[in-house]
């Protein structure tokens, strides 16, 4: 992938987290269920918040663990294991619990992981943002 193609800041998390070892993927999906969790419990709290990036970026990551093989390659397990992080990690290049905009860069991550993957059938499954 080519960390490039992301404004400087995204770029650097995104290096970085594809450098991390490997998890299991059953281990990316209960990261991204807690986080779903917390998202849900916060969305009702916070007045600055975009609960709708923010559930439309979930839904593609359970859509992206989801149309992983059995068994991914390691270019498949690393780049769906990136989005999953990037997404979960709160304080990343935009602030996600207290921004408008907080959630534009988790997404901008994770449909290029989704069409790197080329799997970009995944995001017309799932409604854009409101």
């Amino acid at each position: 992938m080519n960390f490039s193609q992301f404004d400087p800041k995204i770029g650097r998390i995104v290096e970085q987290l594809a450098g991390e070892a490997l998890v299991p993927v059953q281990v990316l999906a209960d990261e991204l269920q807690q986080y779903v969790v917390e998202l849900e419990s916060h969305s009702s709290n916070a007045g600055f918040f975009d609960d709708g990036t923010a559930k439309r970026t979930a839904a593609l990551c359970w859509k992206l663990l989801a149309a992983l093989p059995e068994e991914p390659d390691e270019r498949q397990h690393r780049l769906a294991q990136l989005a999953i992080n990037y997404f979960v990690l709160a304080e990343d290049a935009q602030d996600d619990n207290y921004s408008l905009a907080g959630f534009d860069d988790d997404l901008e991550v994770v449909e290029a992981v989704i069409n790197e993957l080329e799997l970009g059938h995944l995001l017309d499954e799932v409604p854009a943002a409101s």
